[in-house]
């Protein structure tokens, strides 16, 4: 399976990062596949200003990106830790992709040699994955290769409102998944166009981001199929999430943030959610 083709397969269950385990169905098997405990690349952030000449190419500058995946595999053994940048929209293939390569204990690593169009400001998603010994997906981690001209602030964004259920039932053994909408309104001083991605996470597992889309799902969002946003390029940001018969009761909270081009934060905003029978 290529690296392409295992990063379209990825499907997320938002709520597997809060519990035990979520099975592959398909395989029978009660073993939890491994995850990403930690994630980071570095440089985070490139600016024009401040590179040396001989990163710079005519329009493009060249950066040596280095990344580094930490892997918890508690009961399968991992067969493939791979990586993938995408565009700023996160359409289309991966911008580059290819496997980590593992150096010590569970600690993955990968350099790899990253062209940026220097003239434009843009935020670079970055996702790595794993695939365990029965070819199983299992944890994902996200982050973003961030460029910018210069330090001219500007304005972070700003989240206003979040649309969640503060309750969602848990299907009985043989339902269908329940599939309720995240949706968070975001605006930014600077315009909703200066707005690079938002993301949420469980605060059990902050290392595995999902992405929210203002797409009108006409494009893939992050690694599922569609974002179940209604209205491209209205501010509201949303991800269908599924709730499974396997997922754990109680409550899990969630962190929510937004980054805009320049690479600025907004205020995190925490929501927690229950799950009952």
């Amino acid at each position: 399976m290529t690296h392409t083709n295992r990063f379209i397969l990825l499907l997320v269950i938002v709520f597997g990062a809060a519990c035990d385990s979520v099975p592959d169905s398909s395989s029978g098997l009660l073993e939890r596949p491994p995850k990403i405990e930690e994630f980071s690349i570095s440089p985070q952030r490139v600016v024009y200003d401040l590179l040396d000449e001989s990163f710079i190419e005519g329009d493009n500058v060249n950066i040596p990106l280095s990344l580094t995946a930490t892997v918890q595999a508690p009961e399968s053994q991992v067969a493939s830790v791979s990586y993938a940048i995408l565009s700023p929209d996160s359409t289309g293939e991966p911008l580059y992709s290819g496997d980590l390569s593992i150096t010590e204990n569970n600690r993955y690593t990968a350099q790899v040699n990253v062209t940026l169009n220097a003239l434009v400001v843009q935020a670079y998603p970055v996702i790595v994955y794993i695939v365990d010994e029965s070819n199983r997906l299992g944890g994902e981690a996200r982050t973003a290769l961030e460029y910018q001209r210069s330090f001219d602030p500007g304005s972070p964004p700003v989240i206003e409102n979040l649309r969640i259920p503060a309750r969602i039932q848990r299907p009985s053994a043989g339902e269908p998944p329940q599939t309720p909408l995240f949706i968070a309104e975001v605006s930014d001083p600077d315009g909703l166009s200066n707005i690079a991605l938002v993301e949420f996470w469980n605060v059990n597992a902050p290392g595995v981001r999902i992405l929210l889309c203002d797409d009108g799902s006409k494009h893939p969002c992050g690694n599922s199929t569609e974002s179940g946003d209604e209205t491209a390029g209205d501010g509201l940001f949303s991800r269908r999430v599924f709730i499974l018969n396997s997922n754990s009761l109680g409550v899990n909270t969630f962190r929510f943030e937004a980054i805009d081009l320049a690479g600025l934060r907004s205020e995190q905003v925490s929501y927690t959610v229950e799950i009952f029978e």
